[in-house]
């Protein structure tokens, strides 16, 4: 009996052992994958429905705001060989595009201060990007609107049109990275 218990043991150790590794591995991959979930679960915010759909709201009434504010911006200043040479006539085209263009910028303003409360602050810095930048093309051509048609004008319309884009991108881009992180829980 003595060998046959000894030899029993020694194959129950070594049986064991192999199950045991087994076991560690096991264990391993199921640490790696909780670790995994946890990082991506750290990333979610999570939110009710009403703060969802507010948000979801509110940024979507601002970027429709942007986005016809952006439509005029890109027609504000016609092009120099679509404008007449009559002085007076290049001055009733840009008056009607200005007061167009004003046209959009009002309720871009109005609908992003009425909903800033509800608009993630680093996605609001961008509105406000666009904003500054749709003012500025105001105020560049209210102060002298006969620069509006020299190289100089067109130059600072550009670097007003480029800042407005850049800010309205990065504005859509942190939009769709703030949605891909909210989880709605239940109420």
């Amino acid at each position: 009996m003595g060998l046959a218990r000894y030899l029993g043991d020694r194959w129950m150790v070594r049986y064991k052992a192999g199950y045991d590794e087994e076991l560690e591995a096991y264990k391993d991959t199921l640490e790696r994958r909780r670790k995994k979930i946890e990082a991506e679960l750290g990333h979610r915010i999570y939110v009710g429905r009403a703060q969802f759909d507010t948000e979801f709201n509110a940024l979507k009434d601002c970027f429709a705001a942007l986005g016809r504010l952006r439509l005029a911006f890109n027609g504000l200043r016609p092009m120099l060989d679509w404008v007449s040479d009559d002085e007076q006539e290049k001055m009733k085209i840009l008056a009607s595009r200005l007061s167009h263009f004003r046209e959009r910028y009002n309720p871009l303003v109005d609908a992003a201060a009425s909903v800033y409360p509800f608009v993630p602050e680093d996605i609001y810095a961008e509105f406000e990007k666009c904003m500054k930048a749709a003012l500025l093309e105001i105020r560049h051509i209210e102060e002298d609107p006969s620069k509006a048609f020299k190289a100089s004008g067109y130059h600072q319309g550009a670097e007003q049109r480029d800042k407005f884009d850049s800010a309205y991108f990065a504005a859509a881009k942190l939009a769709r990275e703030r949605f891909r992180q909210l989880s709605i829980v239940a109420d």
